[in-house]
């Protein structure tokens, strides 16, 4: 599954403003992209999440978001850095966002095998993950949102 949800990133990463809208999230809001995309996948899947299991996603990916993540992503726009060093840091950092992706998938399958969450139809929950996602970081899902306009449940 971690597979499939790397893949569907990608596709959906590269869709017309999704990149510039979650790059702008994650500067201005503190949005992680990857919570970002996994509102998106799972919704796609028919899985609700609802604001608790939005917080204990969140909560299985802090750890590796301090240690690596955010360090990288530091490292990497450090003005002044040689383009290949900036390069190679890319590189790592996208690494550790597909491993982010997998812990992200990990939780998932711990979680539904612990308790089911919701399902329902995928643009319904899509919508409604993205929307609690925001305003959990205290931001308006807008209606010409990138992710949405984009069919990120048929992506």
């Amino acid at each position: 599954m971690a597979d499939e949800f790397w893949e569907f990133s990608l596709a959906l990463y590269s869709r017309p403003g999704v990149a510039e809208y979650c790059l702008r999230r994650q500067d201005d809001a503190g949005a992680n992209v990857n919570l970002l995309l996994f509102c998106c996948w799972t919704g796609r899947r028919g899985v609700m999440l609802d604001a608790k299991a939005l917080d204990a996603a969140a909560t299985a990916i802090e750890d590796w978001q301090v240690r690596v993540l955010r360090p990288l992503r530091a490292r990497r726009r450090t003005a002044g850095i040689a383009p290949a060093e900036k390069q190679r840091l890319l590189a790592e950092e996208l690494t550790a966002e597909r491993h982010e992706q997998a812990l992200l998938v990990r939780w998932l399958e711990d979680c539904e095998l612990a308790h089911p969450v919701s399902v329902g139809h995928g643009e319904a929950c899509a919508r409604a993950n993205l929307g609690r996602y925001c305003a959990a970081l205290g931001v308006t899902l807008e209606r010409d949102n990138p992710l949405l306009v984009h069919g990120a449940w048929g992506c």
